[in-house]
């Protein structure tokens, strides 16, 4: 008698892809627990959400698991590159914030942010507006 392990395709955990899927969607979570440390939300989203579309059966169609791990990978990666660009944005726009950031990067480089950021644009050739400490 042989056995068919097809009739349930969704939850077959001997068909690799359905297993790929799932650690696809295990990853995609992972990169939204991890959210606030930003670089790892971004990686791993864009892992969770490569690995997703590479479990595309024949036809093309994905598993819901895999589906399910391009929903967590997309929170994660846009989630990570919202809190990138709210922190400059904060830096930039906040003198208090500003001024937080030129005391930690006196006290660890040496050097003011300020200072830095000033050889960075001048390097580049490009003038950019940053706010006046009181």
């Amino acid at each position: 008698m042989t056995e068919s392990f097809e009739y349930n395709r969704t939850h077959n955990p001997l068909n690799p892809r359905v297993t790929l899927a799932t650690i696809a969607s295990i990853i995609g979570l992972v990169s939204i627990a991890l959210l606030l440390s930003v670089y790892f939300s971004i990686i791993l989203g864009g892992i969770a959400i490569t690995l997703a579309f590479l479990t595309r059966d024949e036809k093309g169609y994905l598993y819901p698991q895999a589906k399910r791990a391009i929903i967590f990978g997309l929170i994660g990666l846009f989630g990570g590159y919202a809190l990138i660009v709210t922190s400059f944005v904060t830096v930039f726009t906040d003198p208090e914030a500003h001024k937080m950031v030129n005391q930690y990067s006196q006290a660890i480089t040496g050097e003011s942010f300020d200072d830095m950021f000033k050889e960075i644009t001048n390097n580049l050739g490009i003038q950019f507006d940053i706010p006046a400490e009181n």
